[in-house]
This record gives C-alpha cells, sequence and structure tokens, in this order.
C-alpha cells in the first residue's frame, strides 16, 4: 500500500486528533484537518501536523473521527451530538467505500447507528484511542489498540489502515460492541481504583492514621497497587466514560459501584478545601458499640 496516495482527514484537532495527525504526518501521509474551533486548526496548520484545513468532507479515503463525545455545559455528562452531525455530514459528502474510524469513546450501539446513517456506504470501524500525554514515547497514538467493524468488510478495511498503513497493533474483537464497550470499562476500572484510594485516604483521615503509611504497606504485597489520591477525579474522560457504564448498568442491575465510586469521589472532593487531615473520631476501642 503506498503512503503517499491515501488521503486521511482527521475530524476533530483536540489531544487526540492533533497527536494522530502529528503521528500520521510523521509517517508520511497526506493528512488534513477539521474542527468546529478555529484555534484547533490553526495550531495544527502551524506546528504543520496537518496540510490544509479541510473545507469538505469530499474525496478522503480515511476518515478519523476524533470528536469530544461529552456534554459541553456538563464535561461529565456524555453527548454524542457532534459525533453524530460528523455522521450526518460524511453521509452526503463521504467518499464510498472509504473508512469511517471512530476514536471518540463512544457507548454501545453507538457504531452501528453511525453506519446505519452512513447506509453502509462507507466501512464503519471502532478504533478507541489510548493514549497518555506524560509518556507518549511508550503509551502515544502507536500503542495496541481494540479494534471491532461493522461488518467483516468494516474490520478487513481497518485492519489493513492500521496495521499496515499506521504500523499500529491491533486486537479485533467481534462484535463491534465489544469495542465500545472496552473504552468505558478501561476508564472505570481507573475511576474505581482512584475512589478506591480517595476512600482509604478519608477512612485514614477519620481514624487519624498514616495513609501514606498504610499504602506503602499494603503495596508490599505483589498483586497489590493501592493509588495515591491528589485532587479528586477531574478532566472529562474518566468522569464521562464510567457515567456510560453506570448508564449501561443500570439497563440490567440493580446497583453498580462504578456509581458507588462516584459518590466516594463527591465526597472525597467536599473534604479537599479544608486541606488538613481531621478526626472525625478516634480509634474505636474493642468494647465500642458498631457505629452506624
Amino acid at each position: 500500500m503506498q503512503k503517499n496516495q491515501n488521503n486521511i482527514l482527521i475530524i476533530g484537532l483536540g489531544q487526540i486528533g492533533y497527536s494522530n495527525a502529528e503521528y500520521m504526518t510523521r509517517l508520511g501521509l497526506n493528512v488534513d484537518g477539521y474542527d468546529i474551533d478555529p484555534k484547533a486548526v490553526n495550531r495544527a496548520l502551524e506546528k504543520e501536523v496537518i496540510r490544509k484545513k479541510a473545507t469538505t468532507f469530499r474525496d478522503y479515503d480515511y476518515y478519523i473521527i476524533c470528536v469530544s463525545t461529552h456534554n459541553i455545559q456538563k464535561m461529565c455528562s456524555p453527548s454524542f451530538n457532534g459525533l453524530l452531525e460528523t455522521a450526518h455530514r460524511l453521509a452526503y459528502e463521504g467518499k464510498p467505500g472509504a473508512l469511517v474510524a471512530i476514536e471518540s469513546t463512544i457507548t454501545k450501539g453507538m457504531s452501528k447507528k453511525i453506519n446505519k446513517i452512513l447506509d453502509h456506504r462507507l466501512h464503519v470501524a471502532h478504533v478507541p484511542h489510548r493514549f497518555y500525554g506524560e509518556d507518549t514515547e511508550e503509551h502515544g497514538v502507536c500503542q495496541t489498540r481494540i479494534l471491532g467493524g461493522c461488518e467483516k468488510c468494516c474490520s478487513e478495511k481497518a485492519l489493513c489502515f492500521y496495521q499496515e498503513l499506521l504500523e499500529i497493533p491491533v486486537q479485533a474483537v467481534r462484535p463491534i460492541e465489544l469495542a465500545e464497550i472496552s473504552k468505558i470499562v478501561e476508564n472505570s476500572h481507573r475511576f474505581m481504583e482512584i475512589a478506591f484510594a480517595e476512600e482509604l485516604k478519608m477512612l485514614c483521615d477519620a481514624y487519624c492514621l498514616d495513609f501514606k503509611a498504610l499504602r506503602k504497606a499494603v503495596n508490599s504485597k505483589w498483586n497489590v497497587k493501592i493509588l495515591e489520591p491528589k485532587q479528586g477525579i477531574g478532566g472529562h474522560c474518566l468522569p464521562k466514560d464510567s457515567q456510560m457504564y453506570v448508564d449501561l448498568s443500570k439497563q440490567v442491575l440493580v446497583s453498580s459501584i462504578v456509581d458507588s465510586a462516584k459518590i466516594v469521589d463527591e465526597e472525597y472532593k467536599t473534604q479537599l478545601p479544608q486541606n488538613q487531615t481531621i478526626c472525625v473520631f478516634p480509634q474505636p476501642r474493642l468494647s465500642d458499640p458498631p457505629r452506624t
């Protein structure tokens, strides 16, 4: 496959889209960009990670969707309006037979919904991004990805693009819903790990115990890794993606431990402004009655 014969459009030039464009341009690919925010486009142009700003979605071989899936008014809540608007535009302007690779985090069923909007005139795959900005060498764009396609032909097209053209290792899964859920499971698991550390910190403060000493002691076991709580779980990725998981779980389960983790995180944040260790009550003696 000739790299310079393929035209790629990155839709959404935030951290993920920008990093994708930077990586693909470095490989010698023809990469254009699109974003509703002119500042994002100008940054990509100034850094020369894209050739030009796209004014139309026509005549591209690959469309990489990296639009945000959070609610603008409420960062921790998911919203797929931008993604669906992109799909409707691709339905009119997208090149038939091209690949639409969704790297934005989405919930179960969203890929097939987009495929229906496109009437399967383009191939639709979900390849959720994995990216850690503080260590891009080890955990940047070129790390193992989960990949799923709406149809067999979609998976084949996406595998060819990511493995051969981009030289990115992938783990293909079927059905595509596994790819969709994989990302929100990853971030929900991380959310719980942090929330548990926050809970332990509050517990230690209440009993006047040294959390750092407890963490060091517990982490001496080979298969335990208690994290260090900091300023609460911020940003939009972990809160938003874990909310997608909660929304799914509530459709089939009575309760969710991820939902409980969210309550713990909110409680932890209310204690942060105090910026001091407060003993709510002393350590109980064995003869003390249990507290409720």
